[in-house]
């Protein structure tokens, strides 16, 4: 066998294992996976919503977060203005609650801000286009019953998915969700998202605040936290929607910024790849992350290798089958002969279908004939977007040194 071989052979086996991985911790854990443990006593919650130009959305987001289930006196709302060069902090300050203005600075900035001023127990964030559900709160702080417990995340989801696009965001998202409470039970949640996310504000004082200097504090703090030893859990039944980009350039941009925030976070973390020490965070979260970048360029890689070589062959065929004064449509063929790669090809498309209506029936989503056109999209083109994005991001991070949005 040849490189070629090799990688697809790597490729291939690495891709099933993690889906049939994960696909046995679901078989596993599939009737506990909306359950929440119960707390005796409930903790005093400060919800920061750091706000830049959001205007036209703060004041429903504010409006949401007023009406959790919560006794009102454990509630406390600051929103963070950066800056703003909108109305941001007047359409926030109609809905009664605090508002800090200060210099715009970022988000993760203006989360240490906000910290520094919260007076709750735990310290919350909630993203000023993402609108939490009523008892999202009251399930997600019943985790930190668990003196190790440092932070709980919720499941993020697409609001009012109306574009093809937007659906195919809003699959996405239920698979992330999902996903992301399978890693639960092997303590490896690795982001706590900014639309909703939670946080012992002592744990967050003493690891320092979130990075300023890094594009997805929300990835890198997760990270940090269970560097030091602390666990991050996942509520699944606790739920926010969020705005998702509707234009594919806004797309385009976010996932970009995910992909940096990413490759930037396993830089200042490879100090714990392979590490025993570091328990979970070094055995599983850091390889677990570091193989999926490495996976998604091997597959661009050969995916883009075997179309050129193939096209390049039969561009050539067909240049000197007509010098010959012979039709190369009669004498070449586009079949493709069963062996080993093709097998193992078919098995990572059956396996993909699979995990991919598994998740999104756990999530509630009914598996209707346009469900099933969306998922064919979702597989293709739309995942195959993915390590193009990977590699506009490696380029853009070593033409760049210095990322800002």
């Amino acid at each position: 066998m040849d490189l070629t071989d090799d990688l697809f052979l790597f490729f291939a086996y690495v891709t099933l294992y993690f889906i049939v991985f994960f696909m046995l911790i679901y078989l596993r854990n599939r009737g506990e996976m909306f359950k929440n443990p119960v707390s005796e006593t409930l903790p005093s919650v400060t919800i920061i919503v750091p706000a830049y130009n959001e205007e036209d959305n703060i004041g429903a987001t504010v409006r949401e977060i007023k009406e959790f289930s919560y006794p009102k006196d454990l509630l406390e709302i600051v929103v963070i203005d950066d800056g703003s060069k909108d109305n941001t902090a007047d359409a926030a300050k109609k809905e009664g609650v605090t508002v800090i203005t200060k210099e715009n600075a970022g988000k993760a900035a203006a989360l240490n801000y906000g910290i520094g001023l919260a007076r709750g127990e735990i310290v919350g964030c909630v993203d000023a286009d993402s609108y939490p559900e009523e008892g999202a709160l009251m399930q997600m702080v019943q985790y930190f019953g668990d003196e190790k417990v440092a932070a709980v995340t919720s499941s993020v989801l697409v609001r009012n998915p109306r574009s093809y696009l937007e659906r195919l965001q809003e699959m996405e998202y239920m698979l992330i969700a999902w996903g992301r409470k399978l890693l639960d039970y092997v303590e490896s949640v690795y982001v706590t998202p900014g639309p909703l996310s939670l946080y012992r504000k002592d744990v967050l004082k003493k690891v320092g605040g979130f990075d300023e200097s890094v594009l997805t504090e929300d990835i890198e703090i997760a990270w940090r936290l269970q560097g030091a030893g602390y666990k991050v859990r996942m509520a699944l039944n606790a739920r926010v929607y969020t705005n998702a980009p509707r234009s594919f350039a806004k797309w385009w941009n976010q996932r970009l910024r995910w992909d940096i925030g990413g490759i930037q976070t396993v830089k200042m973390h490879n100090y714990a790849l392979f590490r025993r020490a570091y328990g979970v965070f070094g055995l599983f979260i850091v390889p677990f992350f570091s193989v999926s970048i490495l996976i998604s360029l091997v597959g661009l890689g050969l995916f883009a290798y075997l179309i050129t070589t193939r096209l390049t062959d039969y561009a050539l065929f067909s240049y000197y089958s007509l010098r010959a004064g012979i039709n190369p449509l009669e004498h070449y063929s586009l079949t493709m002969l069963p062996n080993v790669f093709t097998v193992l090809g078919l098995l990572g498309l059956a396996f993909s279908v699979i995990y991919l209506a598994a998740g999104l029936r756990a999530m509630g989503k009914e598996i209707k004939i346009k469900t099933v056109f969306d998922m064919a999209g979702y597989l293709l083109p739309y995942l195959f977007l993915f390590p193009i994005i990977l590699v506009h991001s490696f380029w853009r991070l070593a033409a760049y040194r210095k990322q800002r949005w």
